[in-house]
């Protein structure tokens, strides 16, 4: 029915009233109603894999498929089932494999009310979650998100919520306004009418389909050597976000299709569609997946909405091709190796041996923020312990091919490849030996300023930022956040090991004794690249440095497990007194200004001589004043500090964006459980940055300029988590705020207009959390 009797059901809406709900004539439009509304007040809990119940709301497909009873990041021995969105194309086999509906759409519009999962969590939260809810009574469940058993049918779920009634939606937050929940409740009333076929061929339309047939064409070429390329390309960039400079607007994805393209289709008969082969890895045998003889690869157009924490962007046009064609085609190759090594074995070295070994390096070195974005915002960093290897606050440098020796030697004068991905600590122990000899070998003088490499002075990738938000990471190019502790050097087979432990191999789904391995087989890893940089410094300098970034008995253990087997290798870049702070100096006039960046005015290590009381009437002088707290152990505050704290910071009409990002320091990350017994508070600092970093903020803090001296100096007072506590109700924006969603929907609306294709909407999985809950 178009249509039905408006006040059909009695709510408390989203004034607390009880007045009857003035719904619309006409059913809402799926795409310009229904997904709005998920997108800005959804999708932020429920946008990826381990969506809270499995409810995945980015998609009419999504809705559609519904809930599932186990989360695949909840603790467990055994595996869970796969839900990325193509492991099945349809809804009935989507509850083949167990997963529940949450709409309805049978009976009259009042049953499919009454039915629907989805309606009833959403006027639970109206009725219990208006603006100044009880913070305290959510904290229990978010502890337990993971391991939350989700009701699955409308009896059930009316026995949780009487048990739970702040659990409706959005969970933890502030109720939908009025209008928000009527168009739901009429959309829900009709039926759940999902986008019709025309609707959704117009959103898959590509602007440009001439800038997607050259790499379509590239990637399908029947040559030996392009059908291997395109295999080491799909391994290593399968997850990310692809923009071609000539089809603006559009976001691509790089799958395997059972489909060829239009211009390739037998007959002329049109495009057949992408009809994705989804294997668990990225390496699997696509035909014995699919049953099939024959795959494509295609470009598929994304029409979800994109979600900040694991959206990363792969830049490409024509030149790009052309580049890429040079790299890997225009070098001799040995016709002695194998041109169609078999599939399902997670070994780069083996299986890519046939292309040259500068070529593959290259390409991981000259788009290093992509590869190191598969690592930090794939499905290793969404769970527990996943990143616990990671430090929070690290600088990446690359080793050049012509001084490594996995591209010089790429087997390293070992007997088997299998070594090289032995990620048991004796393999590890052998291939760190052999690594450190090949080395000695090939640079007997040591490695010199000029081994590290600079990208030209042009690419940008030659000098990254990583940071670790507690249970998240991020990554951004040049060196920014001020000089870190920790640093790396990463050699070719270095990253090949780091990015297929942590994404090419790795299963989401999997129990917990897989995915600690991985973490174990990381920390080797993190060793052993913290190893390679301090060969950039005079000897008597590196064990002194490796034994203050991994302390305790903890850490000895775990630096006597990852061999520092060339820590005797001459040279090193000549230093004086302060040898880290003057090898970072010597690596920025290497890297030159493109490269390293602008200068961090923000986090700098010497301090201006300015007073922090007073007047701050610009943003330059702000910059001033909040540098005098960064990157300092002099005060107690950063150890109080939420991961990340987005700041808006106002003067008059002008409004920037700053996000406030806590530095933990912790013994050593060899400990998997380290949180509570290695932190080391007293060495935790601050940094700062004149943007928006990462997908999960922690807090949001509205701030006008001529209050910001008052703020400075409250935030260097605090002393306690009470003093912080105190400081973060006065300029932040709680969870149970009326100012909430406004305030998310500014930095979510900021961060689309200022960041672009970089952008995407924020995560409230943490959000005015301790970090303590997780």
């Amino acid at each position: 029915m178009a249509a039905f009797v408006v006040g059909l059901v009695v709510l408390s809406g989203a004034d607390g009233t009880g007045a009857l709900a003035q719904t619309p004539a006409a059913a809402p439009n799926y795409l310009n109603d229904i997904q709005p509304i998920f997108n800005r007040r959804c999708i932020a809990c429920h946008g990826c894999l381990g969506s809270p119940c499995n409810v995945k709301l980015d998609s009419f497909r999504g809705v559609d498929r519904g809930g599932f009873g186990v989360n695949p990041y909840s603790s467990r021995l055994d595996a869970s089932p796969r839900v990325g969105m193509d492991v099945v194309e349809t809804t009935a086999q989507w509850r083949q494999r167990g997963f529940y509906p949450v709409l309805d759409r049978e009976g009259t519009a009042a049953d499919r009310l009454n039915r629907s999962l989805l309606h009833k969590m959403v006027t639970a939260g109206a009725r219990h979650n208006q603006p100044g809810f009880s913070r305290e009574a959510v904290m229990s469940l978010y502890a337990k998100r993971y391991d939350h058993a989700c009701p699955a049918d409308p009896k059930s779920l009316d026995a949780f919520l009487d048990a739970n009634p702040a659990a409706g939606m959005p969970f933890g937050l502030p109720a939908l306004d009025a209008a928000d929940l009527q168009k739901l409740e009429a959309w829900v009333a009709e039926g759940s009418p999902g986008p019709t076929p025309e609707e959704l061929r117009q959103a898959g339309a590509v602007a440009q389909e001439a800038a997607v047939a050259p790499w379509e064409d590239f990637l399908n070429d029947p040559d030996p050597r392009n059908r291997l390329v395109a295999r080491y390309i799909f391994d290593h960039v399968y997850q990310a976000s692809i923009v071609l400079e000539e089809s603006p607007g559009d976001f691509f994805r790089l799958v395997r299709s059972e489909t060829p393209p239009a211009r390739a289709a037998s007959g002329g008969a049109g495009d057949p569609g992408i009809k994705v082969i989804d294997t668990p890895l990225p390496y699997d045998d696509p035909y014995a997946y699919a049953k099939a003889d024959r795959f494509w690869y295609r470009l598929q157009k994304v029409t979800a909405p994109r979600m900040q924490k694991n959206h990363f962007v792969w830049r490409l046009n024509q030149k790009s091709l052309a580049h890429l064609k040079e790299l890997f085609l225009g070098r001799a190759w040995d016709a002695s190796q194998d041109m169609d090594p078999p599939w399902g074995v997670g070994n780069p070295f083996l299986i890519y041996r046939a292309i040259p070994a500068e070529a593959r390096a290259l390409f991981l070195l000259e788009n290093s923020e992509v590869i190191v974005g598969g690592i930090t915002y794939g499905p290793v960093c969404l769970g527990q312990i996943a990143t616990y290897a990671v430090k929070d606050q690290f600088w990446v440098y690359f080793l050049d091919p012509r001084y490594d020796p996995s591209v010089q030697d790429p087997k390293l004068g070992l007997e088997t490849w299998a070594t090289m991905m032995d990620r048991s600590p004796f393999g590890n122990a052998e291939y760190a030996v052999a690594y450190a000899q090949a080395q000695k070998k090939l640079t007997p003088e040591g490695l010199s300023i000029d081994a590290v490499w600079n990208g030209g002075r042009s690419n940008p990738n030659a000098w990254l930022t990583v940071l670790r938000h507690e249970t998240n990471v991020s990554v951004m190019k040049g060196r920014q956040g001020g000089v870190p502790p920790s640093q790396w050097l990463i050699s070719y087979s270095g990253f090949e090991r780091l990015y297929y432990d942590t994404v090419a191999s790795y299963k989401y789904w999997q129990g917990d004794l897989g995915k600690i391995e991985t973490v174990v087989f990381f920390n080797f890893l993190r060793q052993e690249m913290e190893d390679n940089f301090l060969l950039l410094l005079p000897r008597q300098d590196r064990e002194p440095i490796r034994q203050r970034l991994s302390q305790g008995v903890i850490g000895a253990l775990g630096r006597s497990v990852v061999p520092f087997a060339d820590r005797n290798l001459p040279g090193g870049v000549a230093t004086g007194d302060r040898p880290l702070l003057e090898l970072v100096e010597r690596l920025q006039a290497h890297m030159g200004p493109e490269v390293s960046g602008p200068v961090d005015r923000l986090n700098p290590w010497i301090k201006p001589k300015i007073a922090l009381d007073a007047p701050i009437r610009s943003f330059a002088q702000w910059d001033e004043a909040v540098s005098l707290l960064t990157q300092t152990t002099a005060y107690k505050f950063p150890r109080f500090l939420p991961s990340v704290v987005l700041l808006r910071l106002n003067n008059g009409s002008e409004s920037r964006v700053y996000s406030l990002i806590a530095n933990r320091i912790y013994k050593t990350q060899f400990d998997l459980f380290f949180q509570n017994g290695e932190a080391l508070p007293g060495e935790d600092t601050m940094s700062v940055y004149p943007t928006l970093v990462g997908g999960f903020p922690n807090l949001f803090m509205e701030l006008d300029l001529a209050d910001a001296p008052a703020f400075l100096k409250e935030l260097r007072a605090v002393q306690s988590l009470e003093d912080w506590t105190a400081l973060r109700n006065r300029y932040g924006v709680l969870r149970n705020s009326a100012r909430f969603w406004p305030a998310l929907d500014w930095f979510n609306a900021w961060n689309f207009r200022r960041r672009g294709e970089e952008a995407g909407f924020l995560d409230l999985s943490y959000y005015d959390l301790l970090d303590s809950v997780y």
